[in-house]
């Protein structure tokens, strides 16, 4: 997907996160039809050398025409998890 921008920040690119984003971006685009891109940021927010699991935050922010942006945040230990919420929290936006 062309308009699909994923930024990896300090965590190593996997494939089934990437599956992930472009199965999320997919209903983003039908919904909005005119939205020029979808820009998705990892990034992790505590280091491994820290105690307890690794913190992660991910963003998401759907450019929409005449600069009405939308953009969500959260953050969490499960990745996936993360993309599904914020991928939700997107929609509710949008509506």
């Amino acid at each position: 997907m062309d308009r699909v921008y994923i930024e990896w920040g300090n965590l190593e690119r996997t494939e089934a996160l990437e599956n992930a984003v472009y199965e999320k971006a997919k209903k983003f685009f039908k919904i909005h039809s005119k939205a020029t891109k979808l820009i998705v940021t990892f990034k992790i927010i505590n280091p491994v050398s820290s105690a307890g699991p690794k913190t992660f935050k991910v963003t998401m922010e759907l450019r929409l025409p005449q600069k009405q942006d939308i953009r969500a945040s959260k953050e969490g230990t499960d990745a996936y998890k993360l993309v599904h919420d914020v991928e939700k929290a997107l929609m509710t936006q949008s509506r």
